[in-house]
């Protein structure tokens, strides 16, 4: 997000909690230059996420016993086919 040095004065203390609670940089342009306002630490990306409770329908216990992509099953199938 890129921003004017008026608009950043205009908004300063909205703009530096944005940066704090999204984690996202700022540039800032004065006279045709660019800074860049940036969170001392990262932020955690799962700290975004928006709890959604009833989401998962059924018993949530059962997406640990969840049948996966087998990839060794998978490739042994596919060398047959290029034999």
């Amino acid at each position: 997000m890129a921003i004017t040095a008026t608009k950043l004065r205009v908004d300063l203390y909205r703009v530096i909690d944005d940066v704090i609670k999204k984690g996202v940089p700022v540039e800032v342009e004065l006279r045709g230059r660019k800074v860049r306002i940036v969170p001392a630490e990262p932020r955690d990306k799962l700290a975004n996420l928006i709890r959604r409770p009833g989401v998962i329908v059924g018993d949530p216990g059962r997406l640990a016993r969840v049948r996966t992509f087998d990839e060794a099953r998978w490739r042994r199938k596919w060398d047959k086919r290029l034999k």
